[in-house]
């Protein structure tokens, strides 16, 4: 009887323990889905549209500034540097350095959106009067806004500047060895499909908040961004940079412009993007801008293009970089 007591006690206790345990399971923090609200990116909030169309406007004509002289029938290399509407020192210095290589084979333009500062506005009119390299588009010029500029950007060349053999992105603190680049890209002209810059493997999106690159789930839930190039300097023939203006149309922005250009609209495109030796995102020595195998050296204030471009006049003889098969591959910087 004793004994038959004890296991119904020892029973007893067993579920007892087994219901506590469920308890400060189910009330525990540790154990109950979070209710904190996901921090949302400032100008794409859930409730915001990130159709594509919405804000290029595909249909319409959106340049406040054009130059549809800029691009003859026979160019071969189209460099369009993305540029915030008040640097007006950065574009100065890469007209006086890098870009003033440029011939009737390669022109650089400068990418801007529109900012709300009049003084701003004013200036950028003189500026491009001036100067005749100005493309403005219709939109607010801000970081978050940079997928919307890189998509304005294949929108021109699509309306603007549809022969080019090459496309060249670049942004303006990035030093460009635009001779070099050109002879690199002379011996693979007919070559199709070909997207080339500094490759990113398996970089995981960043679920940091007060980090610069943070991506909420609500705007990208994959484990892994596809593979993607650089922002800094990426360069495409001319029917990959239709076939990337295509698939943004279709394809929900993110508001980081390599990822979704590059990566995501590249994937939809069926391009695959390549990493090349002569790409690079972070900052070399200066120096290092004299070498016909670097073709973009990043990080660059005005005195340092300045002081880059003064090495390409006392640079000795070195073999200059290809795009043959050996220089191009999938990678990873």
């Amino acid at each position: 009887m004793l004994r038959r007591a004890e296991k119904r006690c020892f029973r007893y206790g067993i579920i007892f323990l087994c219901s506590l345990f469920f308890l400060l399971a189910l009330y525990s923090p540790v154990y109950q889905p979070s209710t904190q609200k996901e921090v949302m990116v400032q100008g794409w909030e859930t409730n915001i549209s990130r159709n594509t169309r919405n804000y290029v406007l595909p249909e319409n004509t959106t340049t406040v500034i054009n130059l549809h002289s800029l691009c003859p029938p026979s160019l071969f290399l189209m460099v369009i540097v993305c540029s915030a509407p008040a640097n007006f020192e950065q574009r100065t210095a890469i007209r006086d350095t890098w870009a003033s290589l440029s011939d009737e084979s390669s022109k650089v333009a400068f990418l801007l959106g529109e900012s709300d500062n009049s003084t701003v506005q004013t200036k950028i009119q003189e500026e491009s009067g001036a100067y005749g390299d100005i493309i403005q588009e219709g939109f607010v010029d801000s970081y978050n806004n940079l997928t919307i500029k890189s998509v304005m950007m294949l929108k021109w060349v699509q309306q603007s500047c549809p022969d080019t053999q090459f496309l060249m992105k670049s942004d303006d603190d990035v030093y460009l060895n635009l001779p070099s680049l050109v002879q690199a890209l002379r011996p693979v002209s007919k070559r199709k499909n070909l997207l080339i810059g500094s490759l990113i493997c398996k970089a995981r999106p960043i679920q940091d908040s007060t980090n610069k690159w943070y991506t909420p789930q609500y705007i990208f839930n994959e484990l892994f961004y596809p593979n993607y190039l650089s922002g800094t300097g990426y360069v495409m023939s001319r029917d990959v940079a239709s076939k990337l203006y295509k698939a943004a149309l279709d394809t929900p922005i993110i508001h980081l412009e390599d990822v979704y250009i590059t990566g995501i609209c590249a994937r939809a495109a069926g391009v695959r993007p390549m990493n090349h030796y002569g790409f690079f995102y972070q900052r070399r020595r200066i120096s290092d801008s004299c070498s016909p195998r670097v073709f973009t050296n990043h990080r660059m204030s005005p005195d340092d293009l300045h002081t880059a471009f003064s090495y390409v006049s006392n640079c000795s003889t070195a073999a200059p970089a290809t795009l043959r098969p050996r220089s191009l591959s999938g990678h990873c910087h």
